[in-house]
C-alpha cells in the first residue's frame, strides 16, 4: 500500500513518514499495523507485468559496402534487407545486394559482377521486464547464395624460360553457396526507426566455375582463397508495425513464471 500511495500521490512523500504513518492508519481505520484481520488473509500476490516488444515488417539498408567502398576502392557494393518477427522472440530475416570488383593491373585485369542473396532467423536473447523497450539482442544463422560472371580481358605471365604468355578468359558464370552464424544488437533510435549491426562467421560450401580462372571474390560472401570468411553489417531500418496492439502488457501469475 505504501508504493500505490507513492505513485497515486507522489506529493506525500514531501511530508515524511509521519504523514505516509498517518495515511496508513486512517485507512486501516484506526487499528495498529501488526493486527492481523480476516481480510489480510485473503490479499493475494500482486501480479507481474510482462512487456511485449513490438514486432513488424522491417526494411533497412546496410551501409557497409558503402564504408568498405573507401577502403578498397576496387570493391563496389550495394546491400538490402528485410526481417518479420513471427514469434515472441523470432525474427525471419532475408538480405540481397550487388557487388562489383575491377582490378586494372599492368599485367592483368580482371572484373566480377554478382547478385547475392542470404535468407534464415534470428533469435531475441534479451528480455527486460524492468522496463519497455524495443531493442533486440540476436543470434542467428543464414544461407548464402550468389551468383555472378567474371572475366580478364587480358593478362600476362612473365617467364624467363619458357617465354611470356599472354591471353584472356571470356565472361564465365560462378555460383557459390555458404553458411553464416551471426551475433548482432538492434536498437529503437526514433519511433519505428532502428539501427543494427551484426557480426558475421561465413563458411562456403560449394563454388562451381570453370577451370580456367578461380574467382577474386564471392559477392557476399568474401575473397575465394579462404573458405572461411569474416562480415560486418550495419543498418539503417524503418519498421511497419503490423501487430502494434502486441505492445499492450500482459498481466501474468507470478507464480507460475
Amino acid at each position: 500500500m505504501l508504493t500505490l500511495a507513492t505513485l497515486l500521490c507522489p506529493a506525500q512523500s514531501q511530508f515524511g513518514s509521519g504523514a505516509i504513518g498517518s495515511l496508513t492508519n486512517k485507512n486501516n481505520g484506526g487499528r495498529q499495523s501488526g493486527t492481523t484481520t480476516d481480510d489480510d488473509e485473503d490479499v493475494k500476490p500482486q501480479p507481474v507485468v510482462i512487456i511485449i516488444k513490438d514486432q513488424g515488417l522491417s526494411f533497412g539498408f546496410d551501409v557497409a559496402p558503402i564504408i568498405m567502398r573507401f577502403i578498397n576502392k576496387e570493391q563496389t557494393g550495394l546491400a538490402f534487407n528485410a526481417r518479420y518477427g513471427f514469434a515472441k522472440r523470432w525474427w525471419a530475416g532475408a538480405e540481397a545486394g550487388y557487388e562489383n570488383v575491377k582490378y586494372d593491373k599492368q599485367d592483368y585485369s580482371y572484373e566480377s559482377n554478382g547478385m547475392f542473396l542470404r535468407i534464415g532467423a534470428d533469435y531475441d536473447i534479451f528480455m527486460s521486464r524492468d522496463y519497455p523497450t524495443n531493442n533486440n539482442i540476436l543470434i542467428g544463422a543464414r544461407y548464402g547464395y550468389a551468383w555472378q560472371n567474371h572475366e580478364s580481358s587480358n593478362f600476362e605471365i612473365l617467364d624467363t624460360y619458357w617465354g611470356s604468355y599472354k591471353g584472356s578468359v571470356k565472361k564465365t558464370p560462378v555460383n557459390s553457396h555458404w553458411l553464416e552464424a551471426l551475433f548482432g544488437l538492434r536498437c529503437e533510435m526514433l519511433p519505428n526507426i532502428y539501427m543494427a549491426w551484426s557480426f558475421r562467421c561465413k563458411v562456403r560450401l560449394t563454388s562451381t566455375h570453370s577451370d580456367e580462372m578461380n574467382p577474386y571474390a564471392i559477392a557476399g560472401l568474401g575473397k575465394y582463397d579462404s573458405r572461411v570468411a569474416l562480415g560486418f553489417t550495419y543498418t539503417f531500418e524503418f519498421q511497419i508495425p503490423t501487430n502494434r496492439k502486441s505492445k499492450k502488457s500482459i498481466i501474468s501469475n507470478p507464480d507460475i513464471q
